[in-house]
Parts: structure tokens; sequence; C-alpha cells
């Protein structure tokens, strides 16, 4: 089972989004793998490839570390890239909250409650949205009229959940599943 732990976003939120990715497309027509809009979270941890009978201590996990945040509210921050906007690899769209840091605190006490399960993870967290994988170059002045774009784009809302996922790829891309739940106060 490849692994995941993300919070989704409501659909109004996920529509916002959709619009700077299509405004994008018509700028990038190429060179670029899109991200689903169905399949648009903000990941907290990756577990990678577990087996089955290790799902329980996962959900422990999720159930120590987010039963005690309450919701956070975000609101969209404008286009970056990884590595950089010089040399993209991935687009992503940045996650501002209404009170700084508590998107870090979460991803850290989950981090802090799989390790106490046993899990070695590598703790990276940064608050995005990945909404394209970059295949070959794309043009300069394109992503400047996407980064104007994104950072003119007013969209906000509260994370209510964060999940357990899984990554089921087939042909078609990836189907994320959500394996387990826990509400955020």
């Amino acid at each position: 089972m490849r692994l995941f732990i993300a919070s989704g976003f409501p659909e109004p939120f996920i529509e916002r989004v959709n619009e700077i990715q299509v405004f994008a497309k018509a700028r990038l027509e190429r060179g670029v793998k899109w991200v689903e809009p169905r399949n648009i979270h903000l990941t907290y941890a990756f577990l990678g490839s577990w087996p089955e009978d290790r799902s329980p201590a996962i959900k422990r996990s999720l159930e120590a570390a987010a039963g005690v945040f309450k919701k956070p509210e975000v609101t969209l921050d404008g286009l970056g890239a990884f590595p950089s906007l010089d040399k993209p690899r991935v687009l992503w769209l940045g996650l501002k909250e209404k009170a700084p840091g508590t998107l870090n605190e979460l991803a850290l006490k989950i981090y802090e409650a799989l390790l106490a399960e046993g899990f070695i993870l590598e703790h990276r967290f940064s608050a995005h949205l990945t909404i394209g994988r970059v295949k070959s170059g794309v043009d300069p002045s394109a992503l400047e009229e996407i980064r104007r774009k994104a950072a003119g784009t007013d969209a906000r809302c509260l994370l209510t959940s964060v999940d357990l996922m899984e990554s089921l790829l087939s042909s078609s891309g990836p189907e994320y599943k959500i394996l387990a739940s826990r509400e955020l106060l």
C-alpha cells in the first residue's frame, strides 16, 4: 500500500485552483503533466509503501496528532516551483494560514506520532498544492503570467480533517482513496 497523510479541500476552493490550472494550461500547452483537480491535496507526510497490517499504527498516529488541532483557515498564496521558478520541475500553489505556524505544527505532530509508532520518515513540510509536473522546458514569460494570475486569485477555506490516503497507480494516473479520517476541532 502506498500511503500518505493529507488534507483535502472543499469544492469551491478546488474550483479556484482549477481556474489557475486552466489559465496555466492555455499558456503552457506542452511539457507539463497537470494534477487532476480531484487529486489536489495538502500532504503532511508521505509514508511510501507499507504492508496493510501497519494501517492500525498509522491510524493511531493520525488520531493522536490531529485530534488536538482546530480547523486551520488557509488562503492561496501564489505560484511557486521546486526547485525554483527558474528551473521548475514541480509547479505548486502556496498556502498561507490565518494563524501562522499551525500547518507546520500539525505536520510536526504527525511526524512525531508516526515516529513513536516506529515509522522512520524524512520530515520536510512545505504548505503547498502540487498542480503540475514539468516534463520539458517551459516559457519563463508564461510562468510570470501564471504567477500574476495566482497572486490575484482569492481563495480561502477551512481544512476540516486529516486523512490517511492510499495512492492507487493506474495507466490513467493516480487515484486516491481515504482509508481513515480524523476531523479537526
